[in-house]
């Protein structure tokens, strides 16, 4: 398990959306992405360049079921290093959870194609290692994934939509907020504060929910983890991207996303307060966009797992139990999709 800056910050890893072992995440061949026998449409391994100069490996599904010029949906994976399924390592039993496989398969079969690629420096993709590089350097990796998709012939550059769960969900307003072709926005459990509010959040969520603990008790731990946390990052002990994430506030990006937004949360989410759904809901508001909506989902996590709890502590047993992502949640991403990336044509 890799180290991001001190013992202290080890509940951030846990808490990151898949936890990976030291070594790398597998490139699997392109049969591993192959649709089902049923699926109503193909894949495509594709290859493309980040603006860094590392190649990034991914797959296009193609659905069947229209013709070509396809809309398209790039998907953007969360915090840890992960595959194109959204999928950690191997070894992890949260391998067994691929929530963009899912949502693909959803989409392409309803008549669009999606793009998913493995995060730089894992599975198939070059680059890394992921730690040293910042959101804003993770968003140019995706703007090249859209660019692809923008220069070829099977697709329709003017109805590209992004999607992009956890830290994907501060992507994409960073992406669609630079570039005004961009025709629609689904953020899954986006932040709307920064790292130290959020990470403040994640060790709440757990110590209220300690039966052995006073309340006196409660306050004195989190102010001692807090307190830990600041010491080890003054200390220098915070990797690129923990750093950046600390102080970035997508607010100020959040208010300059003029597309279509679908912004989805599960009420039990330990990793971010179900309340930022609505900061950035607000935020996007406030500065004219009129086509926002909020979907909060109940009983569900921060990864979109049906779980009455929400702690990552029980995310394993659900994983082994095969939990998926509901088809409410999918059902309410493809039918958005379908109306603004098909409407009128």
């Amino acid at each position: 398990m890799r180290k991001w800056i001190s013992a202290t910050v080890f509940t951030f890893i846990v808490s990151a959306l898949f936890l990976q072992a030291c070594s790398k995440i597998p490139c699997y061949p392109a049969a591993h992405y192959a649709p089902p026998a049923n699926a109503n449409y193909r894949a495509e391994e594709v290859s493309l360049k980040a603006p860094a100069g590392h190649a990034l490996a991914g797959t296009l599904t193609l659905p069947f079921n229209r013709p070509p010029p396809h809309p398209a949906v790039v998907l953007i994976t969360g915090s840890s290093p992960q595959n194109r399924d959204m999928m950690g390592h191997w070894v992890w039993p949260a391998s067994a959870y691929r929530p963009f496989r899912q949502i693909a398969d959803a989409l392409s079969n309803s008549g669009i194609a999606v793009l998913r690629m493995d995060d730089r420096g894992y599975g198939c993709s070059e680059g890394g290692p992921l730690r040293d590089a910042t959101t804003i350097e993770r968003a140019d990796d995706n703007r090249a994934m859209v660019d692809f998709l923008r220069n070829r012939s099977d697709i329709d550059s003017s109805r590209i939509g992004i999607l992009g769960l956890s830290e994907g969900g501060n992507i994409g307003p960073l992406i669609a907020a630079s570039d005004p072709n961009i025709c629609a926005l689904v953020i899954m459990a986006g932040c709307a504060t920064n790292g130290w509010k959020i990470q403040e959040h994640q060790y709440r969520y757990d110590i209220e929910r300690d039966p052995n603990l006073t309340e006196k008790e409660k306050e004195k731990t989190l102010e001692a983890k807090m307190e830990g946390l600041r010491a080890a990052v003054r200390a220098g002990k915070a990797n690129p991207w923990f750093a950046f994430f600390l102080e970035y506030i997508p607010l100020p990006t959040a208010k300059q996303v003029t597309c279509p937004v679908l912004i989805l949360h599960g009420d039990k989410d330990a990793h971010v307060p179900v309340e930022h759904a609505h900061y950035l809901a607000q935020a996007m508001r406030s500065s004219g966009n009129p086509d926002v909506t909020v979907r909060i989902f109940k009983d569900v996590n921060h990864p979109f797992l049906p779980d009455k709890d929400g702690r990552k502590s029980g995310y394993l047993k659900l994983l082994r139990k095969g939990a998926k992502i509901p088809d409410s949640v999918l059902d309410t991403i493809t039918e958005w999709f379908l109306v603004r990336l098909l409407a009128g044509h």
